[in-house]
Order: structure tokens, then sequence, then C-alpha cells
């Protein structure tokens, strides 16, 4: 037979073992590592630099034509998030689940496009950016380089790190905040230029035509080729300075009217780090590097770059550094899966003896490398996530093999021989552990398809547990019994054990039997547990957190100031905020602060100015605490500070994450009274919820505008040409650069601008004139026509459409993000009828919970569909399916005790692991019935069928059961914040297992007692010759 012939090569089975556990020995420290799998999609991000445009102008020169471009002209777009700010424009698209072929045709298409936007709308613009990224969750870090003095010296030395940085293997590219480009700078005083009758533009004209290079091309001398060049960059300041200007009074040099200065563009960034100026690095990993190897990577190039500061003036920092909270999150799942494994260890020992035991726990080993082996193929990560799903697979790995180990025993002792004992076991079990992998296995493979925020974080879960269950099938069908032919003999004498396992028969078999006679108090019992879970669940005395928060080791305070407040007094405010959070924190506990101006992100929108900053707060993994302890104290603080507009703290991992606010209304509707009507609505509904608070809309007010507009008649009657008017306004401004050269691998741009003078009236820039072509002199103010108002800082887009969006925290002791949010949606649908043209949606952390809960929904029914077609299957029938289903709700009532008496909250986490649950507690029913219908096929009696298969499979279902148990307790029990997140999917499986194994013993066979009874009953009724006749 061909079972005997496979059994007996145990060579052949050891050697595979083997060669399988060898190479997920090599694989398992080749993984990369990081603490959560990358988020992949095909996204790209279009940037585009308008210099001191107004968002306004921005959104008409930039977003509406690029957004008109992806909706006519490029496919598979699935969102489009557009931002236009002060100055700049950036558009983040979503493509939708292409192939990367397509995907790079349609990244073609698309700079082809923006390129050809870019010729026509923003010709005098920098190129655009854009970036395109496989990855929404690229981590990214923050090397600090800071030194005394803010000179050509310390951007040079920025520049070369930034160069080196990108170098660096892993890393996908750098950016920077605060490395302006270097300028040479012509300032010239408009004064002086009008008393000598020069036009500023004509000061800008003759810098351009003498500020050049050409090459003239050949001539002939002698038969000898010689090249012509003009040269105009050589030595350019002394050049520019000996340039010569005609005025009305003869010659004068340029270096005589205008100051000409090495210098940068003006840096809208000011950071500060130990006090001194800093320049801001950011390296973004490429996708599938290993983290902590390149964050040492990092380190290294900091700790050698610094031992030069010497010579170069500069030392470096890095800033954010995850490695330790990597490290430490991976090593405690770890140890949990370590500790897990001796657990089982044990519970196998004691139960099976050392021999069996240790045969039994060989499957772990050789699972495991099974899915590291697969792990490293497929190119994944080692990761939190990965762990999780180690960990909850751990126990059910030796499920299998426990039941096959338990039949071989069982027929040893039968008398039979080692090799004839196994393949009986094999014919017996085969079956019903296969059926029982297979369910198990359904109940996961749903949980493949979940997608958003809960099937990025889980979604590796189960494929790692799919991969191991499957991995070890074929160790308890073909490895194990190979081995067991060899090292398990025959008992020559009674052990402990067995005398255990004996007094456990016994016991539970009277329980079972006076359980049994009494079938209606059994079942009212049940009925009360699933009544006490039932109300427990619908009259909310569990409490709800959907969304867990991982711990803080870092956060950050935002700051804005007065619109027009200059860099140097928001970076003194953000000085004094610093000195006073400072003191807040423990011996040990900061790691390092860092102070940044010019930007800030408020509202979820990226906000450039003089007026905004942050303040960067590092801490230690190791510390006492993390940073959501430190917040509140933070808080009181800034409330002691006078003389902004508003000041923030946000947790980073809070602040970082895609989720937003736990209240996240987007408005959508034309601006007017309607509108403002309507947000002063939503305001009011917010105010009156408890827990709600630090209600914000994201509209930003921007800087003061002054509007210009060319008086045309004015201009034509002057005789000028309109574009003359325009350069000599930009040139009276922020400046025009009009030509260009390189030194020492550097570009460096030659900027023409007036002296700057501290006005008291914006109207005095009109004050300066123009010089007619008759040599007249005319204010710009009869020119122009002009008017001031106050312009948005920025205006978002979702999906092509203008949209605000009313933002709030949420006290989550109060009340929970969902039971807020359909609160606020039943207020507003009491309401809306008086705004029709504005449509009101919930973003946010809601609609990332409304997601996951629709989605856990649906892969539970098709878990449970894919059960029932598995198990009628195997059984072929139709109604047995049920019996075996009924598994389910028994382990969803033992989760929701389990919760009310833990005190844990209902979490995304904790119905996922409820759906994964349902394939794990029906296996023991499985067993118990198929060991059911083995002995009425015998011609047992239903009651005698009912009683000798749970005895029969007591030893099993309560090895497995712990085994289970075993392998997720540590996580279950585990205080370290890094399992805050994790810890509800071992809880919820532990709970429902525990609860439900009770059940299986004494219920169970109960319900299959009655169910066979009655289809007997049935049957006899439908065949016996009296109902034969009354058919007839």
């Amino acid at each position: 037979m061909w079972l005997n012939r496979l059994y007996q090569n145990n060579v052949f089975a050891t050697l595979a073992y083997l060669l399988v556990v060898l190479l997920g020995i090599l694989a398992y420290p080749q993984l990369p590592r990081e603490q959560a799998p990358e988020l992949s999609g095909k996204f790209a991000m279009v940037t585009v630099t308008l210099p001191d445009a107004s968002a306004e102008d921005v959104e008409r020169l930039v977003v509406d034509p690029v957004e008109k471009m992806l909706r006519e002209k490029i496919k598979d777009i699935n969102h489009v998030n557009s931002n236009a700010a002060t100055g700049s424009a950036s558009v983040n698209i979503e493509f939708k689940d292409i192939k990367q072929s397509l995907y790079e045709r349609r990244m073609q298409e698309l700079r082809r496009e923006i390129q050809a936007l870019a010729l026509t709308n923003w010709p005098k613009a920098q190129p655009p950016g854009i970036q395109e990224a496989n990855s929404f969750s690229q981590d990214w870090y923050k090397v600090l380089v800071y030194g005394p003095g803010n000179d050509d010296n310390f951007r040079r030395q920025a520049r070369q790190v930034q160069r080196d940085l990108q170098q660096l293997p892993g890393v996908a590219n750098v950016m920077n905040k605060g490395l302006e480009d270097a300028e040479l700078q012509v300032v010239f005083h408009p004064e002086r230029l009008a008393a000598l009758g020069i036009a500023p533009n004509a000061l800008a004209s003759t810098i351009q035509a003498y500020f050049n290079d050409t090459s003239a091309g050949k001539v002939k001398v002698d038969n000898l080729d010689w090249l012509v060049r003009i040269s105009g960059k050589d030595n350019p300041a002394a050049n520019l300075a000996n340039l010569p200007i005609m005025t009305a009074k003869g010659l004068v040099k340029l270096g005589e009217v205008a100051e000409i200065t090495r210098t940068s563009q003006t840096a809208l960034l000011g950071a500060r780090f130990r006090g001194q100026p800093c320049i801001v690095l950011m390296p973004f990993k490429q996708p599938g590097a290993n983290v902590l190897q390149l964050i040492d990577r990092i380190k290294a190039y900091i700790d050698t770059r610094n031992q030069l500061s010497a010579s170069t003036g500069v030392k470096l920092y890095l800033l954010i550094d995850t490695s330790d909270t990597i490290r430490n999150s991976l090593k405690v799942m770890e140890d949990h899966a370590w500790s897990g494994m001796l657990l089982v260890l044990a519970v196998t020992w004691l139960m099976l003896g050392t021999r069996l035991s240790l045969l039994t726990t060989l499957a772990v080993p050789f699972s495991l490398a099974g899915v590291f082996i697969a792990l490293q193929v497929t190119g994944k990560s080692l990761n939190l996530s990965v762990l999780l799903g180690v960990v909850i697979v751990l126990g059910m790995l030796v499920d299998d093999a426990v039941v096959v180990i338990e039949a071989i025993g069982q027929h040893l002792r039968r008398g039979l021989s080692s090799l004839e004992a196994t393949v009986a076991a094999l014919k017996e079990v085969w079956l019903p552990v296969a059926t029982s992998s297979f369910t198990t296995i359904a109940s996961f493979i749903p949980l493949i398809l979940v997608g958003g925020f809960l099937g990025e974080m889980m979604g590796v879960v189960p494929q790692v547990v799919c991969l191991g269950l499957l991995v070890s099938l074929v160790q308890a069908l073909w490895i194990l019994p190979a081995q067991a032919v060899v090292i398990v003999k025959p008992e020559t004498k009674a052990t402990w054990r067995d005398r255990l396992r004996q007094r456990l028969q016994l016991t539970y078999t009277r329980l079972l039997i006076r359980l049994l006679r009494a079938p209606k108090r059994a079942l009212a019992a049940l009925a009360v547990v699933f009544v006490l879970a039932g109300s427990a669940w619908v009259f909310d005395w569990i409490k709800s957190d959907y969304l867990l928060q991982p711990p803080n080791y870092g956060f950050f305070v935002t700051l804005e100031m007065p619109t027009g407040t200059s860099k140097e007094l928001t970076l003194a405010k953000l000085e004094e905020i610093e000195a006073l959070v400072t003191p807040l924190f423990r011996p040990g506990e900061l790691r390092a602060s860092a102070i940044e101006s010019g930007t800030a992100n408020i509202n979820g929108k990226a906000l450039e100015g003089h007026q905004y900053g942050d303040i960067w707060f590092t801490m230690h993994s190791e510390a006492g605490r993390d940073a959501s302890a430190l917040l509140p104290e933070v808080k009181k603080a800034m409330a002691r500070l006078t003389g902004m507009v508003g000041v923030w703290v946000e947790g980073e991992s809070t602040a970082l994450t895609s989720l937003g606010k736990p209240i996240n209304l987007m408005l959508c509707g034309a601006a007017g009274a309607e509108l403002d009507s309507a947000i002063a609505e939503l305001k009011g509904i917010l105010g009156s919820i408890a827990g709600v608070h630090d209600i914000k809309l994201d509209i930003v007010t921007g800087l003061p505008e002054l509007n210009i507009r060319l008086d045309g008649e004015a201009v034509q009657r002057a005789g000028l040409n309109p574009s003359t008017v325009s350069q000599t306004l930009q040139l009276l401004s922020g400046g025009e650069s009009v030509a260009s050269y390189t030194e020492e691998g550097e570009t460096v741009a030659v900027r023409v601008r007036a002296q700057v003078s501290n006005s008291h009236d914006i109207t005095s820039l009109l004050q300066h004139t123009v010089v007619s072509p008759t040599g007249g002199i005319i204010p710009l103010s009869q020119l122009v026509q002009a008017e001031q108002r106050v312009s948005p800082a920025s205006i978002g887009h979702i999906d092509y459409k203008r949209n605000l969006t009313l933002q709030a925290d949420l006290d989550k002791e109060k009340m929970d993000t969902l039971a807020a949010n359909k609160l606020i949606e039943a207020r507003w649908n009491e309401l809306k009828s008086r705004y029709p043209n504005i449509h009101v949606g919930f973003g946010g952390e809601m609609l990332a919970i409304q997601e996951g809960l629709g989605q856990l929904w649906q892969q539970f029914a098709l878990g449970i569909g894919l059960i029932f077609i598995i198990v009628g299957a195997q059984f072929k029938s139709y109604g047995l399916p049920f019996l075996v289903l009924l598994k389910v709700p028994m382990a969803f009532a033992g989760l929701i005790l389990g919760l009310l008496l833990s005190r844990e909250p209902v979490s995304l986490y904790t119905l996922y692991g409820a759906v994964a649950l349902a394939g794990i507690a029906v296996n023991s029913a499985i067993l118990m019935f198929s060991a059911g219908h083995d002995r009425l096929a015998a011609g047992m009696g239903v009651v005698h069928a009912s009683v000798y298969a749970a005895r029969r499979r007591l030893l099993p279902i309560l090895i497995t059961s712990f085994t289970t148990l075993m392998g997720l307790l540590p996580l279950a029990l585990s205080s370290e914040q890094s399992s805050t997140q994790w810890r509800p999917v071992a809880t919820a499986i532990v709970w429902g297992v525990g609860f439900s194994t009770i059940l299986t013993l004494f219920i169970v066979p109960l319900l299959y007692r009655l169910a066979m009874g009655f289809g007997q009953r049935l049957s006899r009724v439908k065949f016996s010759p009296s109902a034969s006749d009354n058919v007839g």
C-alpha cells in the first residue's frame, strides 16, 4: 500500500524537514525589519512653486489646469487631493490597483502633460516636481545640520551632506527644509535710479544683455580654426559692478547705483537646534529596504561626519530615530512567541509525555521556517503584523499533530505495530484534521481581502496564519507519521499520564451523562448565557474604542502667530515655548527638541509663512512613560501663553497618521451666507456634545494682499509697454531672476530687486515712478488700480471639488468616535433641509471605522459560507454544518462575556480577532461530529455514539484548545505599550476559544444527540409501512 511505503521512508521525511528548517533559519535574519508593513499602492505627487503667489492665484494658475488635465487625459485615477497654498501647489494622485507596466505608462503620460502645462502656464516658474511612489507609508527621518554661522560654507556643507545621504543604500530621495539656492543679488535704490532717470526694468535688461556666455562660432586664420567665445560670466560680482548704465547725465557703473552681494534666496524656514541655526534634511526609505540597517547607516555617517566638525564647521544630529522603538517592539513580540512556544511544549508534555511532546512540537519550527522562507521569496519584511500572525498561529500549528499523534497512541494501545498504528490512525483522522485546518484557513482567507486602514495594517496577518497552517498540515500528514513509525513505541506499563487521562475521561463521561439526562436545564443555561452576552452588546455594557493608538515617543507643538509676524518674532515665541515645555520632562525622558519656523501643518494642511512654526520633541523609548502621559501637562503650559493666534499640541503618531481627527466633517458648497450659516450650525452641534473639544475650521487667514490691475488707458497715454509696468512692480517687490551661472557645481541665480524699506503703508509702493519714453517721470499710482484684501492661506480640493473641513478632537473616555459621529449625523439630518446646496461628508477616524466595520461583516459572512461548504462536503449533509456553526455564537458569547469581565474595550482589532475566531472555534466540533458519525456508521445508537465520541475526542480537544490558548496567552496578558494594538486580537481569541471549549465538551454532544435523534425518528416515520400506506 502506498501509505506504508510513504511512512516507512522516514529518512526522506527527516531530510526534508531538516532542509526546510535550515532554509528558514537562514531566511529569518535576512528579512528586512520594520515596525509596520508598507502600505502599498500607486501614487504620484505633483508640486509646483510660484514664489509669492497668493493661494487663489495658485489655485487658478496651477491646481485648476492640472485637475482639468487629469480629468480629461489621465485614466485609472482613484482619488485626487490638491492643495493651493501661498507660493506653492501640491496635487496628490492615487491610481487604481493597476499593473506596474500600466502604472509606468500613466506616469509617462502624466510627466508629458505636466511639462506641456509648465511651458504654457508657468514658463518662469521652477520646473515642477513629479514624484512617484509604490508605498503610501514611506518611512522618513530628520537629519539636522547645525552650526554657528548661516553662511555660504554652512549651506555648502548641508548640500554635501544631502548628496552623501542620497548615496546611502536604502535611501530613495532626500528632501530639505531651509536649504535655499544661492543668489547673487543686485539691490538698487529706487530713489537713486529715479534721480538719474533710470527705469528699473532697464537696469534688469542691461544685466540680462551683458551677463551671458555665448559661443560665437569658428574663424579660420592661416588654415587654423579659432573658437570665438563672448564671455560675460567670468568673475561675476566684479564684472557686474563695472557694467555701464546709460543715464540722462551720462554713464554710471552698476556698482554706483546698486549693491551686489552673494547670498541665498530668502529662506522661509528658520530652524534652530541647541541654540544654533540648522537645516533639516529628510531621507526617505526605499520600499523594501531594511529600516534598522538604514538607520544604522545614517548614524554611522553622522558619527563619521561629526568627527570632521572642526574643519567643516557643522555638526549633524538624527532627530527622528525609530530604531530603538522598532527593536523593542519586535523583541517584545518575539518574546511573546518564545513564551507561547514554551507553554505549548509544557501542555503537550503534560498530556503526551516527553517523547511525544517533542515530536508534536517539531511542527512549530517546521511551519515557521516555511513561513519565513515564503516571506523572503515574496520580498516581505519582518514586522509587528507578521509576528502577530506568528503568535496567533503558534498554538494551532501543533493542533493537527496532536490529533494525529493521539490517534496513533490509541491504536498502539490496541496492540498494533508502529507502522500499522500509524496507517490506521491516518485513515481515521486525516479527513477531520484536514477539514479542521481548512475551516480555520477559510475564516482567515477573507481577512486577506480587507482593504482600507485595517487591511493595510493587518493584511499580512492572515497570510502568515494560512501559510503556517498549510505547512503544519503537511508536517502532520507526512513528516510526523513517518517519524512516529521509528520513534513511537507501544508502552509496556501504565504511567501517571495514563492514569490522569483515564481519570479525566471517567469524570468527564459521568458529567456528560448527567447533562444528557437533563437537556432542558442545559439548554436553558445556554440560553441564559446568550441573553447575558446579547444584553451586554446591545446595551453597551462594554466600552468601545475602535482605533487604539500605538505608544507615542514624540510630539510637537504647532504655533500660529498674527499675520505679518516676522520670522525673528516667531522664532522667539517658539524658543519661549521650548523653555516652558522642557522642564516638564523627567530626567532621562527628553532625547532632543528642534525648532522650525516658516512652515506648519494645521488642520491637515501644510502652510507656509513666517507666522507659522513648530517644535519637535522626541523621547527615549525606554522612558517610563510615553508622550500621551505628558501631553495634558504640555497643554496646560500652553494655556498660559499670550500673543499668538493659536497653539496646538499633538502626539507624533496621531499627527502623522493618515486617518485624521476623530471628528472630520467635509463641507462642499459655494461660499456665501448659506455656507457660513451651515458652518455655524455644525459648530453649535459639536459644541453641545460632551467630550468634543478643539473645534477648528480649516480656513486659515493668509497674508494681506495688494491686488493691482493695470489701467490700460493710462498706460497707453503714457506711451508705455504694459510689460514695463508689470516688470517694474515685480522688481520693486520680490525681484526678478534675470540670469544664472555655475560656481563649484552649484547654480547661482542673479536676482535684481529694490532695496526693502520699512514702510508703514503698502500704498507707498505705488509712489515709485516709471520713466516714460519721453523721459518723463510717472508715479505707478497713476498707471494702476489697486485694492487691499486678505486672501486665504490655502485652498483644498478633494476629487476636483473645493472643500472645507471642520475638525475636532474627542475625549474617548466620555464618548467613542462612532457614537459621536452618529450623533452629529442625526442632528445634522434634522437641519440639512435648510441648506439644500451644502453637502456634509464624514472623514477622518469615522471613515476608517465605517470602512473597517463594513468589510469585517462582509468577510465574516464569506468565511462562514466557506466553512459551511467545507463541513458540508465532509459530512455530505446540509443540516450538520448548521450544528457545527452553532459553535460560532458560543465563541462570540464567550468573547463578549470575557470583555465584560476584563473591562477591555471593543476595537476594530477585537472584531478582527472575532472574525478569525469563527474558524478556530468550529474545529473541535468537527472532530467530535466526525467521531460520532464513525460510531453511528459502526451501528451504535445515537446516545452511545454521542457519549463515546465525546469521550474519544476529549484529550485531542483539550490539548488543541490549550495549545491555542497558551500560544496567545502571553500576548493577551501583556502590559507592554508596544502591544496596545495587537493585544485585543489575542484577547478575543483567548476568551472565545476558552469559553467555546467548555461548551464543546458538554453542549455540542447534547446538540448532536438531539439532532441525530430527531433525524432518525424523522427517517423512521418517513419510511414506515403506515406512512407508505398513507402516502399511497
